[in-house]
């Protein structure tokens, strides 16, 4: 198999830096992209490097909830992603993507800097605002619980329906995007395969959790997607983590550490409060006093920052924990005596940061590209670690940048597209090598028509716009707009110039109001001075307002009826009427290509980079797409410690 020339390179370049160091694959569900990093071992075979994948579950994060709460009895609920009900709700151990789908909603930033307007378009409709920004092909489910919980305390039993069902449901959703009889019958048995796997996964696995579930299910997946038995070893967070006096002498617990050691815990605490200042992440001192940035996540009871005073550790669960302490704690191996005692079994994980610090001490983190946002943020904190002479361990992430569209370049597949892909792709019905060959082309030329509808700053340069973009009959409608423009001309002029006559009148009026009460207040004092010369030119003063105001109230009754002799007209009302009408039709054509374009990048961009997993076994069961995919595999290796 020819390989691209980057997997060779970094693979020989790991060997050098990190010899002997496992490779580590942690995921937060089996359901989207995590199975496809089964593909290293197979990669480093063709290579003859040496190569060790621990595959596991990442449970400790916890399960998704909807921000403000979900309007159900059911424990778990399936919801789809807009900018609107669900804005904020973001579900990693439960979301689900149809082919082609993604969790790319069209937010209000992206419509706004596009010309869009929902709010005028949709009136004030917030059902037709979440279906306006809602991303296609995705569902991610959400827990009912009252107190949230992590995935290793989710009941499997509970959640499993929800799963499942959601699962179907994408299913169904990619099945219909496959366009011939002999490859629909093939993804069938695939999909068959697939539930009943799930199915049975529910039966066999030994423990009811969910996360259990999912690492019952891991080795499963990698087999049906690369069609080989998994080379991988496989775990979960919870067991990974476990925190106790056996475990905490090993690595990935040496940064933790870091900040319980006095000569280091001042260093240690500032630079992550520097690394994370001016983000959305917590610094030190909004969890509390003590409190440093790891969590300790206690088998029914919870996951809680862990704070440290002199006299007490506090486990910040839903129902804190507080232990006593004999001394203070000065290093993990002390604080692993105290959890043990005090606690009991449970599992010690960093919070988003320092979750990286932690294990790439004693492992290689496997990401794929455009995974983890805070890889920043950690590098950031180990920079300031080693200028401040530190001794600190972070073995580099391996990049995996994946060209899933391209891939289809050797199928022989056809598809269905999407509604919303049809008009980018200019078709109904493609092959997967013209998928494979025009996909860029297409996300190019969306992002111009993007741009060429955001530069419209009135309806008829968006009609000029939407014509060059779309063609059809906005042609015929540039001319019929122009036309009708031309013909209600001059009555939008005498209206303009009417209506800035009633607005001045308007103004003139309020004047007179604020003048005669002047010239009021001003004969009353002239009277009880006894000057009657000025009380008397006041009192004309006072007439000559009062005609005035008598004059332009018969001014704006006339300039009423201007206003509505001509508008009332049948053929201007006809006219006028029709303007409306395009107006409108261009503008939700505008939110229209919006949307699919939306869809057509971002979407497109992000699928190509992270695909589902279970996509390539559905979609090309003969597994010739997922063959295709591993000579176009590239990798990297991300430095968390700059040279």
């Amino acid at each position: 198999m020819e390989l691209h020339e980057s997997v060779e390179s970094t693979l020989r370049r790991l060997q050098e830096e990190a010899a002997g160091v496992p490779v580590l694959a942690l995921g937060q569900t089996v359901f989207w992209d995590e199975p496809l990093k089964a593909a290293l071992p197979i990669l480093a075979e063709e290579v003859g490097a040496d190569f060790s994948l621990i595959a596991g579950v990442h449970d400790t994060d916890y399960f998704a909830k909807l921000p403000g709460g979900v309007h159900s009895r059911e424990p778990f609920v399936a919801l789809p992603k807009n900018d609107g009900s669900t804005k904020d709700f973001w579900s990693a151990a439960g979301e689900f993507s149809a082919l082609f789908g993604s969790e790319t909603s069209i937010t209000r930033e992206v419509l706004a800097e596009a010309g869009v307007s929902l709010e005028r378009i949709l009136r004030g409709d917030h059902e037709a605002m979440d279906s306006a920004t809602e991303a296609w092909g995705w569902r991610g489910v959400a827990s009912n619980y009252e107190t949230p919980r992590v995935t290793a305390e989710i009941p499997m039993f509970e959640a499993f329906e929800t799963l499942q069902a959601t699962f179907i449901w994408a299913l169904d959703e990619t099945l219909a995007t496959i366009s011939e009889s002999d490859q629909r019958a093939a993804s069938e048995e695939a999909i068959n395969a697939l539930r009943t796997m799930t199915c049975d996964a529910r039966e066999i696995c030994p423990n009811k959790s969910l996360s259990a579930y999912y690492e019952c299910l891991l080795p499963q997946f990698h087999q049906i997607v690369t069609g080989l038995p998994s080379k991988a070893s496989f775990t979960r967070t919870t067991n990974l983590l476990a925190f106790n006096r056996t475990t905490a002498s090993l690595p990935r617990f040496r940064f933790v550490d870091l900040f319980l050691r006095p000569e280091t815990a001042d260093i240690v605490r500032n630079a992550y409060d520097d690394s994370v200042r001016g983000t959305e992440v917590y610094t030190l001192d909004r969890f509390g006093t003590g409190a440093i940035p790891f969590d300790l996540v206690i088998p029914r009871q919870g996951r809680g920052t862990i704070r440290l005073t002199s006299q007490m550790l506090i486990v910040m669960t839903p129902e804190p924990k507080f232990v006593k302490l004999p001394k203070p704690i000065e290093s993990v191996e002390e604080l692993a005596t105290v959890v043990e005692s005090a606690i009991g079994p449970c599992t010690l994980v960093g919070k988003a940061i320092t979750f990286i610090s932690m294990l790439a001490a004693e492992f290689v983190f496997a990401f794929h590209e455009g995974a983890s946002m805070y890889v920043s943020h950690t590098r950031e904190i180990h920079n300031a670690l080693r200028v401040a002479g530190v001794d600190l361990r972070a073995h580099p992430i391996l990049r995996i940048g994946h060209e899933a569209w391209d891939a289809l370049c050797s199928t022989s597949l056809w598809f269905r597209l999407p509604e919303p892909l049809r008009s980018p792709f200019g078709a109904e019905v493609v092959s997967g090598p013209t998928i494979g060959k025009a996909w860029r082309c297409v996300v190019e030329q969306q992002r111009n028509a993007l741009t060429m509808v955001g530069e419209a700053r009135n309806i008829a340069a968006l009609i000029r716009a939407l014509h060059k973009a779309k063609g059809g009959r906005w042609e015929t409608l540039a001319g019929e707009y122009d036309s009708l423009r031309e013909s209600l001309a001059p009555l939008d002029d005498e209206v303009h110039r009417v209506l800035g006559v009633v607005n001045e009148t308007h103004e003139r009026l309020r004047s007179i109001k604020r003048e005669w009460v002047e010239a009021e207040v001003g004969r009353g004092t002239a009277f009880r001075a006894g000057d009657e010369e000025h009380r008397a030119a006041l009192g004309d003063r006072i007439a000559a307002l009062r005609t005035e105001s008598h004059e332009l109230r018969e001014l704006l009754d006339r300039l009423r009826e201007q206003q509505a002799v001509a508008p009332a007209v049948p053929a201007m009302q006809a006219a006028r009427s029709r303007r409306k009408e395009i107006e409108r039709e261009a503008e939700l054509a505008r939110l229209r290509l919006v949307q699919e374009a939306v869809m057509a990048t971002a979407g497109l961009e992000k699928t190509n980079r992270r695909p589902a997993a279970w996509w390539f076994p559905v979609v090309s069961p003969d597994g010739d797409w997922f063959k295709d995919l591993l000579p176009r595999i590239q990798l990297r290796l991300e430095p968390l410690v700059d040279a």
